[in-house]
């Protein structure tokens, strides 16, 4: 777990870039951080690996201060995924991977070992880790720069704006593909973005930071069904319903699979898709859906299932031209 406790930072010239922070992120889980440009999202990130120091308060890991901890093994025990990715072009692709486990001692095979493991887990072939970090895609070093920061199997990753230099298309596809992999690591994550889409999409819970206070701190799907003010509020968009069935799976809402009978052989969807999608099939078939997992009928879902999930009014919501 990472605790955050009255954190300030305040510069020598007056500054105050953070302002008496306190949230905490549990763990295994991921803590979107969002605002405009200068809330000190940033500031607050690296204020946990101490990039940055703290003014005031403290910072806990696993219930342990980080100032007490020497910054040096602090940065090595802290994955570090940046928009820049920060490859070193000298370097091939399984030296950058394995710089953090050679720096802390790992032998060759267990680093070789490590770096096949992970080169499999961001899906690139064997083959590119012979290659510099020139000859690859931006989305390749991208993965490269999240197998880096994933190498010496760390407790906590901070990753600041990492897909935000990529196109769009690539873009989603990191934040899914990175989705996916979570799911089988055992770390606390850290996000920051300027993307409200993003930060919903990729966190368990989301930090709205502005002139370096934190305004609101929540689930995604609380935030988007009680922002705590208008400046939440307008930060969201006024697209929020439909973020809303972005950000709620069918799993959330689904109904038994004994009421299976009711929707027939119509059309199905997964139980980790969101209810967007849900609603888009639905307004193409009578009744409701089928929730399929391996082939196997776990549950069902209907238009009434998304308007009460989203506390929407079942008169002016879910209409074709809307969805």
């Amino acid at each position: 777990m990472i605790e955050l406790s009255d954190v300030t930072k305040e510069y020598p010239d007056g500054t105050v870039a953070v302002d008496g922070i306190s949230f905490e992120v549990p763990h295994g889980e991921t803590a979107s951080l969002v605002g405009p440009s200068g809330c000190g999202k940033t500031t607050t990130m690296t204020m946990i690996n101490r990039l940055t120091s703290v003014s005031e308060g403290d910072i806990y890991v696993d219930g342990d201060s980080i100032l007490e901890v020497d910054p040096i093994e602090l940065r090595r025990n802290v994955g570090y995924v940046i928009q820049e990715i920060g490859l070193f072009d000298h370097m091939t692709v399984e030296d950058n991977i394995g710089i953090v486990p050679d720096l802390i001692g790992w032998d060759e095979e267990r680093i070789d070992e490590r770096v096949s493991e992970l080169l499999e887990l961001i899906r690139l072939p064997p083959e590119v880790r012979n290659n510099y970090p020139g000859e690859l895609s931006g989305g390749q070093r991208q993965r490269v720069g999240v197998a880096r920061a994933l190498a010496a199997n760390p407790e906590v990753i901070l990753m600041d704006e990492p897909f935000g230099a990529l196109d769009p298309i690539t873009r989603e596809e990191l934040q899914d593909e990175f989705l996916e992999i979570q799911k089988g690591l055992d770390v606390t994550i850290v996000f920051v973005t300027h993307d409200i889409d993003e930060a919903i999409k990729m966190g368990d819970r989301v930090a709205v930071l502005r002139n370096g206070e934190l305004v609101q701190y929540d689930t995604p799907k609380e935030l988007l069904r009680n922002p705590v003010n208008q400046f939440v509020e307008d930060f969201i968009g006024e697209d929020r319903l439909l973020k809303q069935l972005q950000a709620i799976t069918v799993r959330d809402v689904m109904r038994s699979p004994d009421e299976a009978s009711e929707v027939g052989n119509s059309s199905s969807v997964a139980p980790d898709a969101s209810l967007k999608l849900a609603l888009q099939r639905l307004l193409t078939v009578d009744g409701g859906l089928r929730v399929v997992s391996d082939s196997e009928t776990i549950g069902v879902v209907n238009q009434n299932d998304i308007r009460a999930a989203i506390d929407a009014d079942p008169t002016t919501v879910i209409e074709g031209d809307h969805a």
